[in-house]
Order: C-alpha cells, then sequence, then structure tokens
C-alpha cells in the first residue's frame, strides 16, 4: 500500500521482520501532483489571504514529500499550522498534524511522530471526517506498536473497524491497513493464536476488497508460517507472492519474492536453492540500482555464508550492506549487530587454541566487549526487539567466554541463551495455544469452520460422481443401436443421479446435526462455567455456619464441570487426532498445495505448467528376475529400493507421482513452480543410480536401473472418482517414458531439452541422434556420475 510493499521481512531465526514490518503500509499519502513546488513558490508572495497562503504551504509539503524530500516537507507543512490555529479551523489543523506525524514516523522518529498525531487526533475528533480520523488512529496503533504498547495499539485499531462496520468510515483502504496493522502487531508480539485468527481475517478482507494487494497479504502468511517452521506453507505463501508478482509484472515485486524465497532456502539449509533466488535478485536491484533493496539482499547472502561457515564470504556481503547503510537507518544497528556475531566466529575459527597467543587473545576479548556493548544497546531499547537479538547474542557470548577460559560468565549466557530460547519458543506458547483453543468461542469457530470444509467435501464428492456418470453413460449412449435403448439408457442415468443427489442430500444434513450438537455441548460447558461461577459468589454472602454446605456445592459442581472438561478435551484430542490422521493420508496422496486447495475451496482444476522435468525409472529384466529369484523375493526388492526412491524425491523436492509395476514416475517443478527443475531431478537420478550400486554389493539379488529424464510441459491434477490419484498428462511424459527406454543399465538418460537447462552444472556423453518410437530421431545424452 506504500514503498514498503516490497520490503522483505525476515523470520524468527534472523531479525529483519520485527524492524521492517513497521514500515509495510506506512507511506498512506499521495501527494497531488498537480502545480510545481518552484510555481508554487512564486504564488506565496502574490496570495492575498491567509488560507490561500496556508493552502499553498501544504501543496508544496505534498510535493516535497512524493519526491520523498521528507524534511522539506515537514518544514513546510509547518508553517501553515499557525495560519490555521488563527483561522481556528479545526479540520486543517487535524489533518496537517496527521500528515507531520506520518511524515515523523516513516523517518522513525517515534517520540514526534506521536506529539504531532495526538494532536491531530484531538482536532480531527471534533470533525465529522471519520476517514482521516481512522488514518490517524491507524498511525498512532503502529507508535504503539513499536512502543510495546499492544493493548493500546490494538484499540486504535479496533476502534477504526468499529466506525467501518457503522458505516462511517468509506475508505476501506484504511480498514485494510488496520486488519494488516493488527495482525503484524500480534506477529511482532509473537502472540501465536491472535496472530492466525488476524492473519486470516486479513487476507479474507484483502481477497474480497483488494485483491491488487494480495502480494502483501500472502508475504505476509509466509512470513507467519516461517515463524512457526512450517515450511511447506511458507513456501506456497512466498510463491503465491510470486505469482501474484508476475500476473501484474511487478518486475521488483518479482525479485523481491524470490529473495523470500531464498531466505525461506536457507533456514531450512537448502543452501545451494537459497543462492540461486537470492541472486536473482541480486542481479535486478543491482540493474536498477535499487541500493535499499541491494542491502538486504547482501544481508541474506552474509545469513547463507555465515550458515555454512564460510566467514570469509559472509564478511564480504555484511561489509557490503554497511556501504549502503548509515547510522540514521533504523536497520543499521541489526547490520553491525550482525558484523559483530561474524567477527566473532571468524576470530574463534581461526584460533581453535587461544592459550599462549595473546595476541588473538586480546582481539576476542575487544570483539566480546563490543558486542557486549551491542547487547546492552537492544536491552536498553524502548521499543520492540525480536527476541532472537538477545538468544544470538547470548550464544554467541556464552562461545566467547568459554575459549577465553571465563567459564562463570560463559555459564551465564548459556543459561540466559536457554531461558530466553524456552520463553520465546518453549512448550508455553503451545500450552497457551490449547488452552485458547479449549474456549468456547473457539470450538465454535472451529466446528463451524469443520462443517464448512466437510460441506465442501460432500459438494466436491458429489460434482465428481455426477461427472463419472454423466461420462460413463455418455459412452453407452454412443454404443447404443437403437431409440428404445438410448431412452432406457437416459432413465437409468437420471435415477442413479438422483440416488447420488440424495444420498449427498442426507451426508449433508448429517454434518449439519452434528456441528448443531456441538455447538450446543460448547454452550453447556459455558453454562455450567457460569453456574459455577454464579455458585461461589453467592457461597461468599451465605452465613459463616453454612461455610461447608457451601464448599460441599461448589467442590460437586467444579467436579461435575471438571469431568466435563476432561472428557471434552480428550475428545478433542482424538477428533484432532483423527483430522491429523485423514490430514496425513490425504497428503499420501495429493501434494501438500493441491490437497490444501481441495479443503480450502472444495474442488480443484488441473492446471498447465510451463516448466517442469518428468523422471523414468525402470529396472532391467525384471520378468527374468522375478522367475529367477522369486516373485517374493522381487516384491521385497522393489519395496526396499521404492522406499528409498520415496527419501530422495523429498529431499530434492520432487513429485512422486506413481509407481507402474517396476517402473517409477515423478516429476520435479510443480505443485509450486521451480526454476532448478531439471537440476533437481538429474541429482535425485545420480543418488538413486548411487543407491542402487551400494545395494548391488550388499545384496546379490538386487536389481539393475536405467532412467530417463524430460523436460517441457504437462498437465497435472485430480483423476478418478474412487481411490483418485494426481496425475501428469501431455507429450513430455511421453518422451520422458521413451528416454528411460533408451537409457542403459546405471545411466541416466536425457533430452535435448533437459540438456540445455543443465548443461553447465554437470558433465556428459553425447548419444548422437538415436531413433525413437513415435517421435523419430532424437538428440541424447548421458549424465556422467560424479
Amino acid at each position: 500500500m506504500g514503498k514498503g510493499n516490497n520490503q522483505p521481512l525476515k523470520n524468527k531465526f534472523t531479525t529483519l521482520a520485527f524492524i521492517s514490518i513497521f514500515f509495510l503500509g506506512n507511506t498512506i499519502f499521495k501527494a497531488q501532483d498537480s502545480k510545481e513546488i518552484l510555481e508554487l513558490k512564486s504564488k506565496l508572495a502574490l496570495v492575498k489571504t491567509h488560507k490561500e497562503k496556508a493552502k499553498i504551504y501544504n501543496d508544496i509539503g505534498s510535493l516535497y514529500a512524493d519526491k520523498k524530500i521528507d524534511d522539506s516537507a515537514i518544514a513546510y507543512s509547518k508553517l501553515s499550522l499557525p495560519i490555521y490555529e488563527r483561522l481556528n479551523d479545526t479540520e486543517q489543523i487535524g489533518r496537517t498534524n496527521l500528515f507531520i506525524g506520518g511524515l515523523l514516523l516513516q523517518k522513525m522518529d517515534v517520540v514526534n511522530s506521536e506529539r504531532y498525531l495526538i494532536e491531530g487526533e484531538q482536532y480531527l475528533n471534533k470533525t465529522d471526517n471519520y476517514n482521516k480520523r481512522a488514518w490517524t488512529y491507524y498511525l498512532l496503533a503502529t507508535v504503539n506498536s513499536i512502543n510495546k504498547k499492544n493493548k493500546v495499539a490494538n484499540d486504535y485499531c479496533n476502534q477504526i473497524l468499529s466506525l467501518y462496520n457503522h458505516k462511517k468510515v468509506k475508505d476501506k483502504k484504511v480498514v485494510l491497513a488496520a486488519y494488516q496493522r493488527l495482525f503484524q502487531n500480534n506477529f511482532l508480539q509473537e502472540n501465536v493464536v491472535e496472530g492466525y485468527k488476524s492473519l486470516n481475517t486479513y487476507i479474507e478482507f484483502t481477497k474480497n476488497n483488494f485483491p491488487e494487494y494480495l502480494y502483501d497479504s500472502y508475504f505476509f502468511a509466509g512470513t507467519f508460517y516461517l515463524l512457526n517452521k512450517d515450511f511447506k506453507k511458507s513456501l506456497s505463501y512466498f510463491q503465491e507472492a510470486l505469482n501474484v508478482a508476475k500476473k501484474s509484472k511487478n518486475e521488483l515485486q518479482i525479485a523481491s519474492s524470490k529473495m523470500l524465497i531464498g531466505d525461506l532456502y536457507t533456514e531450512t539449509k537448502q543452501y545451494e536453492q537459497a543462492k540461486f533466488f537470492l541472486n536473482d535478485a541480486k542481479n535486478y536491484f543491482e540493474e536498477h540500482q535499487l541500493n535499499d533493496n541491494l542491502k538486504l539482499v547482501y544481508y541474506y547472502f552474509s545469513d547463507v555464508n555465515y550458515k555454512q561457515k564460510d566467514y570469509n564470504n559472509a564478511q564480504f556481503y555484511i561489509n557490503k550492506t554497511l556501504k549502503l547503510s548509515n547510522e540514521k537507518d533504523p536497520m543499521y544497528r541489526y547490520f553491525t549487530h550482525q558484523k559483530g556475531l561474524i567477527d566473532l566466529k571468524t576470530t574463534m575459527h581461526d584460533a581453535v587454541d587461544f592459550k599462549g597467543n595473546t595476541k588473538k587473545t586480546q582481539e576476542l576479548q575487544r570483539l566480546t566487549s563490543e558486542q557486549s556493548k551491542n547487547l546492552d544497546y537492544f536491552l536498553s531499547l524502548k521499543t520492540v526487539v525480536p527476541s532472537e537479538i538477545f538468544i544470538q547474542n547470548y550464544e554467541i557470548l556464552h562461545e566467547a567466554y568459554e575459549k577465553l577460559g571465563d567459564y562463570e560468565k560463559s555459564l551465564f549466557y548459556l543459561k540466559k541463551a536457554n531461558d530466553k530460547n524456552e520463553l520465546t519458543y518453549g512448550l508455553d506458547k503451545m500450552r497457551n495455544l490449547a488452552e485458547t483453543q479449549s474456549q468456547t468461542e473457539l470450538v465454535n469457530e472451529r466446528a463451524r469452520i469443520k462443517l464448512q470444509e466437510e460441506t465442501k467435501r460432500i459438494q466436491l464428492q458429489k460434482e465428481i460422481e455426477l461427472k463419472a456418470l454423466r461420462f460413463e453413460f455418455e459412452k453407452k449412449q454412443a454404443a447404443a443401436k437403437t431409440a428404445e435403448e438410448r431412452e432406457r439408457l437416459l432413465l437409468e442415468e437420471d435415477a442413479k443421479r438422483k440416488e447420488i443427489e440424495l444420498s449427498y442430500t442426507y451426508q449433508k444434513k448429517a454434518a449439519e446435526q452434528k456441528y448443531i450438537q456441538e455447538r450446543k455441548f460448547a454452550n453447556t460447558v459455558q453454562e455450567k462455567r457460569n453456574a459455577i461461577a454464579k455458585a461461589e459468589l453467592e457461597n461468599s454472602k451465605t452465613q459463616k455456619n453454612m461455610w461447608a454446605i457451601g464448599a460441599g456445592l461448589s467442590l460437586l459442581l467444579l467436579g461435575f464441570a471438571g469431568y466435563s472438561y476432561n472428557q471434552k478435551r480428550k475428545d478433542n484430542k482424538k477428533i484432532a487426532e483423527e483430522k491429523q490422521k485423514s490430514d496425513d493420508l490425504l497428503l499420501n496422496i495429493l501434494p501438500f498445495e493441491v490437497a490444501e486447495e481441495l479443503k480450502e475451496k472444495g474442488k480443484t482444476s488441473a492446471k498447465h505448467f510451463d516448466e517442469v522435468s518428468v523422471l523414468f525409472t525402470d529396472f532391467v529384466n525384471f520378468t527374468a528376475n522375478s522367475e529367477r529369484i522369486g516373485v517374493q523375493e522381487v516384491l521385497n526388492e522393489l519395496n526396499i529400493c521404492f522406499t528409498e526412491f520415496d527419501r530422495i524425491m523429498e529431499k530434492y523436492n520432487l513429485e512422486k507421482i506413481k509407481t507402474i509395476g517396476d517402473a517409477y514416475l515423478a516429476v520435479s517443478g510443480l505443485p509450486v513452480s521451480n526454476d532448478l527443475h531439471a537440476k533437481n531431478a538429474v541429482n535425485a537420478s545420480l543418488e538413486i543410480l548411487s543407491y542402487i550400486q551400494q545395494r548391488k554389493k550388499d545384496n546379490p539379488n538386487a536389481l539393475d536401473i536405467r532412467i530417463g529424464i524430460h523436460s517441457g510441459a504437462v498437465i497435472a491434477g485430480i483423476v478418478g472418482v474412487k481411490k483418485f490419484a494426481y496425475d501428469i498428462w501431455g507429450d513430455t511424459v511421453n518422451t520422458a517414458a521413451r528416454m528411460e527406454q533408451n537409457s542403459s543399465s546405471g545411466r541416466v538418460n536425457i533430452s535435448e531439452a533437459t540438456y540445455q537447462l543443465i548443461k553447465d552444472d554437470f558433465t556428459f556423453e553425447h548419444r548422437g541422434r538415436i531413433e525413437t518410437k513415435g517421435k523419430g530421431a532424437m538428440d541424447m545424452y548421458f549424465v556422467n556420475q560424479f
């Protein structure tokens, strides 16, 4: 919604999310760029009224703000305030204070920003300009969020939503900003439950009212799930953000999305993929000289190398970051913090033993002292500081003091790190989440969502069966020879259709009835709790000689409620376990993204993918080996091999499609697009060959294998009615099968299309043009093993 839209965040393992998040959405004012600044200044001497002069001051301020010259914008806007005060123009005083406060907040001058915004609030509250009042509340929510006044920030956001619900605020952008700020505030406070709720509300409002801002919503969702270690879902949302950016042809957002995906791969220790995406982003930022973005991508490169223990490159990139930053930059101290970590790690890595090495010991003492001062700086801040900053400092100081032989301080910082880890990421948060979920309101909400999902599932299954029925009878109609036979088939089809619809109507009613019962149960539990509270209150008012009876009654009620509560917890646990089993089973059949689409929308359609790599494997002389060593032994061998293949597919992000007898089919680059699809497919194939070679050494009955790969476009989706499966179609699949058939034992055979994508990554043996069934002569290559 402002210039922050493309500013990326980090997750809890690094730090940037907690700082950058304040700026996303803050730039909400757009200058009315109808006149040039010089022309306006020349008119100042000619104006006849004070009101005209004040307006020109504000217009000049707006133009300076549009050019991002904030100091001049603030200075000219301030000149209008005394005039409006003399004119007693309440609304203009409020609007000008709001404008100045917003600009100061962008400069992170939080103290002065709050002063102007509170002044603006006081004046605007006297007017009927609810839209400007709402924007003031939004910026004050941001200020209070920065100042760790969580409740005050949320109250301001809820005031905006209340005005909107009462149809007083017409500007839906400020409502979107309020939903966004509520999520951000909960996110920054690491409030998982409320963060999840507010995130879903925010995304839903964006979808319904501002689909053009879905990039931000998906970006936040990806960051939220990254924070909670749900990497698959995080990647899915970051890919959604990338897709939105590609659809709108926003090159800056495309590059920023790739930077986010690169950061995610860093956190999942897929460092080469991380560098691939980060490099794409870096090239774009360097080409367009986008220094604000460049310093972040350099920071991420530093982070990748730091985690790989390549401290020289980590130093190189953090120094590039610092060259583009300065002390006025809100991120500057976080960048110097990262440099401090790298300096300490480098020093400790270069000199394992410090005994007798005075120079190294003094250097380590100096760096440790600097990092301690860095820690003191963050401890002294009154604004939000991510917990990870403290954890990183405690851990590095623990290591440093251990190297220096100061074991008392080392133990002190180790304990601090463990305590902060437990407080930030420990079981307490999960316990709080579980307790929240046991509350009646959440039970009702979960029951409603469960009903919605069940209704969608029933509707989807009904549509699938009806389509299958129609397809079946169309084939029969085509084969029918007489009009009488066709008429009979129509009647038969109509009867079966009614039977299917009736069956699913009953299922839907049963689901609705179950939902009603669950809500009644939740209300009953709440009524019992209320009764206990009332009984305790009445009991406190009874005479002293009745205390035993009152206490006994309370205990009886508490015991009954406790039993009901425990029973409900057991039921909830069982339901959760069954739901998890159902989800796990679904994910065993369908890719994660397809399963999520199925649960969210109630249906899923086949999709076209422009660039994937299809992998076929086949065991050589399978039939002959079955006769030689026995069918059961061969089946056992197949099971062992395919289980290992599944592990390899997961390692290289390939999607297993199916096994066909002794053949194994997988695809790289879907359901989430991946520029490394060909490289991943080849790496997976080479690991399969290595595994089979080792297997043959260990087991005399091991089978030989050949592999083929082709890259191109496919269509992918769900097929079938019962036991439905995710499958792929297209000429690419057929060509991949031909690559496998023309391969040799112990080799990976690839097509020209695949070769062009990976020719710089591997070494090859060009086989020339080989005649292929149904395809003619095709260039083929064997990929050489490392």
